[in-house]
């Protein structure tokens, strides 16, 4: 009896030097993250800059294997903007063709516009490290375009940094 309680008790600091020689103390803090300065913005009508508050995109593949990317942008918990669009770098036509980039603004949830020109570069396109930045402006043309009403997008700015994949 006394040779169990012996190898116990071996056994009880054996578990309490190893537990205690595997805690790794830090010495250093982590630093804080530095606080971006680019942001999703965009102009309507040459008015004052819009930032939303979100954005994220969704990247898959069409029939036939090619990739396409949705952005969805939402201010105060609405959508906003929403992009269809090649998921490469360089500048794309914009439009409501196919095979254009199809660039929409919200205006609320019953108004939409939807480009019929104007132009979009995506300066990064990293879908690995879930990076998507660039530049974008149109005209929009209100859905269902039986209307003539319109806006014009400007200096726009594209940063999204939540990227899905279906």
């Amino acid at each position: 009896m006394k040779s169990s309680t012996i190898i116990k008790l071996a056994t009880s600091a054996f578990v309490a030097i190893c537990a205690i020689s595997c805690t790794k103390k830090s010495t250093s803090t982590t630093p804080a993250p530095t606080p971006t300065t680019a942001a999703f913005t965009f102009k309507v009508d040459g008015g004052a800059a819009i930032t939303v508050d979100s954005a994220t995109a969704v990247l898959y593949n069409l029939s036939g294997g090619a990739r396409f990317m949705d952005v969805y942008a939402y201010k105060g918990g609405a959508e906003i903007m929403e992009f269809h669009f090649d998921p490469q770098t360089g500048s794309q036509t914009v439009g409501n063709a196919l095979g254009a980039a199809l660039l929409t603004y919200m205006e609320s949830d019953t108004s939409s516009y939807d480009s019929q020109s104007g132009a979009l570069n995506i300066t990064t396109c990293d879908t690995t490290g879930n990076k998507i930045e660039g530049d974008f402006n149109f005209v929009g043309k209100v859905y269902p375009y039986t209307g003539t009403t319109s806006h014009t997008i400007t200096e726009g700015h594209l940063v999204v940094s939540k990227l899905t994949r279906q």
